[in-house]
């Protein structure tokens, strides 16, 4: 047996996993088109990330899959140039890609530094960065002995309330608030604190499972069978083959010409909106000024979309949404389950809004639990999945702990947005050949399911992980994302310094509130040897543009 190496594993993932299974109904053309994606030799082919799970190597895998779907579109759209061109997928930048908005830099500045994290701030409306408050998100130990995880999402509020603690409390340190926290939850046991936030305060919260304990829930065993993504098609004689938009372009991008309406928040759905704006899409993500906003990540996210305010409980934000539904060939929802069907923009109306026009549409969504089971109507953040699917207890095992401890970056969230986009680009490539409208949904639980079905990095691998990140040895099932990415970060260039070159970063001119202003950020996994992917602009700040599609939008 020769020397582990990510390039190998990310490869054997890619051609006898994901090729390889039926239920992603990949076409031949891409099953062609992977014969000429390859990994970067030169990328670091050691386990570098200190996880038990093979997040690299998943990530790296996820980006093959869609720079080669692309591939095989731009081959159907461009001819040659294009027609042959190779794949290459650097391993580095898929690991960078999984916290990719802490690399940002805006104005030469990282995001950390006080001014620009004073720009970004204007989204908290709720106050959720002070201590108190976002430590509400984190785990807990329970009065049966058992961990949950309370999310105070973007509002914490409903959490404090059912804890019956104040909603504002000035304290020293986070550890105050922790133990302070921590000092009630555990009065409580975990199933009433599950039942209790999820259906009566209609908040996200999760037991903290082990893998084993999660696949025996009945939530566990309605999506057993589920795949990463699924992709139902509802064909009609009134909706033909919808042909791909004729463009001028010269980076041969395989979306190019496709509207896509993105009506998400957080990380996840954002993350597919921007992947798609990277290939090319046309995107106007549709955003509430009135709501609180993950600001530090919204930095990044709104790379190369338009962003539009919008009050969708009003006649005439719907108005205006239903406007941009009508020219739209992708609309993107990341609410929490239901929230659109109440709005009167579910899938079952915008289906029917394709049919009164004649050309299909592509409804895509994401959610945590997934769309069968008991659980599929409740609301989910990555850490929630990271609790209830056991991810969070594999790593408090390799950290020696007998307690879950929180992964250190939002690896579901980014890898869950590698997924959306690769289900819309499936959709799309049907609707070109065979009509119809279609509905993609993935979920953050898909993605952990399959990551670990991937198996764990080896005792020895784990070992080494151990000892190249001592800081990591310390944390505890308090140490929340926050916390730990602060070790990630400043150890990270000492562990893996050949990460940060600067062939894997791009520069544009950002919009976000500073006249003549650049941003760096990471550029993607995937190139190509025609193919140029890129955004069509920077980021921008929430409602900088109208609600409407940009009259041209090509690339020069």
């Amino acid at each position: 047996m020769g020397t582990y190496t990510i390039q190998d594993e990310a490869a054997r993932i890619f051609h006898s996993v994901l090729l390889a299974d039926p239920r992603l109904e990949i076409p031949k053309e891409v099953q062609e088109a992977a014969k000429r994606t390859s990994f970067d030799p030169s990328a670091l082919s050691k386990p570098f990330l200190p996880a038990p799970v093979k997040c690299t190597e998943s990530s790296a895998a996820l980006w093959a899959l869609l720079g080669t779907f692309g591939n095989a579109i731009v081959a159907q759209r461009y001819g040659e140039p294009a027609q042959q061109q190779s794949c290459l997928v650097s391993s580095d930048v898929a690991s960078l890609f999984l916290f990719s908005f802490l690399l940002l830099r805006v104005g030469g500045r990282p995001v950390s530094d006080p001014a620009v994290a004073a720009r970004y701030s204007v989204y908290d409306l709720t106050a959720q960065m002070t201590p108190w408050r976002r430590l509400v998100t984190n785990v807990y130990p329970t009065r049966d002995g058992r961990w949950f995880h309370l999310h105070g999402g973007l509002d914490s509020d409903p959490c404090l309330r059912m804890l019956g603690l104040p909603v504002r409390k000035e304290v020293g340190d986070e550890m105050e608030a922790i133990e302070g926290l921590g000092e009630r939850v555990v009065e409580f046991d975990a199933q009433w604190l599950d039942v209790e936030a999820n259906e009566h305060w209609r908040q996200a919260g999760g037991i903290c499972l082990t893998p084993e304990e999660y696949s025996d829930t009945l939530q566990g065993k309605a999506v057993a069978g589920e795949p990463l993504y699924t992709v139902e098609e509802f064909l009609s004689d009134a909706l033909p083959p919808v042909p791909w938009p004729e463009v001028r372009t010269t980076t041969f991008r395989p979306l190019e010409g496709i509207k896509l309406v993105d009506l998400t928040r957080a990380i996840a759905g954002p993350t597919i909106a921007r992947l798609a704006a990277l290939f090319g899409a046309t995107v106007v993500r549709v955003s509430n000024m009135e709501l609180p906003d993950l600001g530090i990540v919204l930095f990044e996210s709104n790379l190369g979309k338009r962003d539009a305010h919008l009050n969708l409980k009003t006649e005439e934000g719907r108005k205006a949404l239903r406007e941009l539904i009508q020219d739209a060939d992708v609309v993107l929802d990341g609410y929490r389950p239901g929230v659109l069907e109440r709005l009167g923009f579910g899938p079952t109306y915008v289906h029917e809004m394709a049919k009164r026009r004649g050309k299909g549409v592509v409804y895509a969504r994401e959610n945590c639990y997934g769309w069968k089971g008991p659980w599929k109507h409740r609301s989910g953040w990555q850490q929630i999945s990271d609790a209830v699917t056991g991810i969070a207890w594999l790593f408090g095992r390799m950290w020696g702990r007998d307690e879950p401890v929180m992964p250190f970056l939002p690896n579901s969230d980014f890898q869950t947005g590698i997924v959306g986009c690769i289900g819309i680009m499936n959709a799309l490539d049907r609707r070109n050949k065979k009509g119809g409208n279609y509905l993609v949904s993935t979920s953050l639980n898909q993605l952990n399911s399959f990551l670990m079905s991937l198996g764990t990095q080896s005792p020895e691998t784990q070992q080494d992980l151990r000892e190249r990140w001592p800081e990591m040895l310390n944390f505890r099932y308090y140490d929340d994302l926050h916390r730990q990415m602060r070790v990630l970060i400043s150890s990270l260039p000492k562990v893996a310094p050949g990460l940060f070159q600067a062939k894997n970063f791009r520069t544009m001119r950002a919009d976000l509130g500073v006249p003549d202003e650049d941003m760096v950020f990471l550029g993607p996994a995937v190139t190509y040897d025609a193919t140029v992917l890129q955004y069509n602009s920077g980021s921008c700040m929430r409602g900088t543009h109208k609600p409407e599609w940009p009259k041209e939008e090509q690339s020069t």
